[in-house]
């Protein structure tokens, strides 16, 4: 049952996330609106993603200090791999298999990896909510509704930011709650929990200095002004020309969206949150999918030929990887 509604799950939201966008929308118009895109903003649309996927790998380095000295070189295959993973496969494997090959090359441990991820997941949810708060403040006035939406965000800065330093400064803190709490839990559980808390405590360890931690949220930050400036190309491909705040307020609702449990290639999710988020300034739909849809090809097909071709290099086997993730999934749910 727990698999079946695993499957399904995703299918009915990107269905549902699709009627949405595409609801009332003129099919022949966005047909011609697709084909009146202007070429001249590939060029600078690909330059930009190159600098988006450097910056995250070298902001990696920094993340996995504490567990070794890494190259942009050394991190970018696995990294790139996982990316592209994601971009195939359901239930955002791609990352337990960047995991896994990242393992096998650098002869750090699994779960050590993994916990670096967390901790990459956690600066880019303060990135997110950052560059849509800049974009709140730059628009001024938002749509009816959207006030909550901020409220959220500032909340979540706060919160994230309080819990990362915590942990950070005193890396201890998790593991001395747990071992409180693992008397009481089956042995293999508080066994796997320790072992998680101790990976993500050393990893947070890049943290605690400061100028590294300053890094990491300066990094962090500048990821998705970038996605932004990605968001404004693929407007201005069809002559629509948005403030920035508006193209950062896209960010965060677009990263809002692929949060949620889709196909793979986020096909769906990207589609609505373009719609939602432009509409309302106002945007045509037809305009708004057609900038999706540049969007997301625009990521979908270099960062899926990079890895691809990294893997191939490797001379992996799929198969095996693919076990190998499964069971650190299911490692990582008994923790």
């Amino acid at each position: 049952m727990k698999r079946l509604l695993a499957l399904l799950l995703p299918i009915l939201v990107t269905v549902g996330l699709l009627v949405y966008a595409l609801s009332g929308v003129d099919l022949s118009t966005l047909r011609s609106t697709l084909l009146e895109g202007e070429l001249w903003v590939i060029p600078p649309f690909l330059i930009l993603l190159a600098f988006f996927f450097f910056n995250n790998a070298l902001r990696w380095t920094l993340i996995l200090r504490p567990f070794g000295h890494f190259s942009v070189r050394q991190v970018a295959p696995s990294m790139m791999i996982g990316f592209a993973g994601n971009n195939l496969l359901p239930l955002r494997i791609g990352e337990l298999i960047r995991t896994v090959i990242f393992a096998k090359e650098s002869g750090c441990s699994r779960s050590g990896v993994l916990m670096t991820l967390v901790v990459e997941r956690a600066l880019d949810l303060v990135g997110i909510l950052l560059v849509f708060v800049t974009g709140a403040l730059l628009v001024g006035e938002l749509p009816p509704g959207w006030s909550y939406g901020l409220a959220v965000a500032l909340a979540g800065i706060l919160s994230l930011l309080t819990v990362l330093v915590l942990l950070g400064r005193f890396p201890n803190l998790s593991l001395g709650l747990w071992k409180r709490l693992s008397p009481s839990l089956p042995t293999l559980v508080a066994e796997r929990g320790q072992t998680y808390l101790t990976e993500l405590s050393r990893g947070l360890g890049a943290l605690a200095t400061a100028s590294t931690g300053f890094a990491l949220f300066l990094q962090s930050l500048l990821r998705w002004y970038v996605a932004a400036a990605l968001v404004w190309l693929s407007l201005a491909s069809y002559g629509v020309s948005v403030p920035p705040g508006v193209a950062m307020l896209v960010v965060g609702v677009t990263a809002a969206a692929v949060s949620l449990p889709s196909v793979p290639g986020f096909v769906g999710p990207v589609q609505a949150a373009f719609v939602f988020a432009l509409t309302p300034f106002g945007i045509s739909q037809e305009v708004a999918l057609a900038a999706s849809i540049l969007f997301l090809v625009g990521h979908w097909v270099p960062v899926t030929l990079t890895g691809a071709i990294y893997f191939v290099s490797r001379h992996y086997s799929y198969r095996q990887i693919r076990r190998e993730a499964a069971s650190l999934s299911e490692d990582s749910e008994i923790a």
